[in-house]
């Protein structure tokens, strides 16, 4: 699908008050520059989350017992877990599948980024939107149901409530 820019659609571009082109042109030049404003702010997000997504996402399968504090693990004097703890391995193997989907995430987001897809992008955000709220709601009826989890476990609470918030935002209030 491609359009030449005629002069017409180019005086429209520009936010010229003469456009009459419906569909391609219904927008103020305001509203153009803060469509422009919007993407901006959408691809800064996205690279922030590939960005934390690529750190943790590593972390997480390379030394998962750093992240088994959130899931009930204990400190005994060291980050090292008793190998003959079967539970404690499971639990590991568990965050490392975990941090792997974490780092595919970092390359989805800044795939998400880099593309002009409009539709792409939407979907994008509305899935991450999606995931984020169910994931802070899971987290909250854990928390609040299961003596397992500590209060530490509120960080995850509010940076997947956050990720939640930011994502719904431009999915409702301002869609890509």
């Amino acid at each position: 699908r491609g359009f030449t820019i005629t002069p017409a659609r180019l005086t429209c571009l520009l936010g010229k008050p003469s456009c009459s082109l419906r569909g391609f042109c219904s927008t103020s030049s305001g509203q153009f520059m803060s469509l422009s404003v919007q993407k901006q702010r959408l691809n800064l997000l996205l690279t922030v989350h590939s960005g934390v997504a690529f750190c943790f996402g590593l972390c997480a399968f390379l030394l998962p017992h750093f992240f088994g504090f959130f899931l009930g693990e204990e400190w005994h004097g060291s980050w090292r877990w008793n190998p003959d703890d079967g539970q404690v391995k499971i639990t590991h193997v568990v965050i490392r599948l975990y941090g792997a989907l974490i780092f595919g995430q970092g390359i989805l987001t800044w795939a998400a980024k880099e593309t002009d897809d409009g539709q792409v992008r939407r979907w994008v955000v509305r899935a991450y939107a999606v995931v984020f709220s169910l994931t802070t709601v899971a987290l909250l009826r854990a928390q609040f149901t299961d003596s397992t989890w500590h209060a530490l476990n509120w960080l995850n609470i509010l940076l997947f409530a956050a990720l939640a918030a930011f994502y719904s935002w431009f999915s409702i209030v301002q869609p890509p």
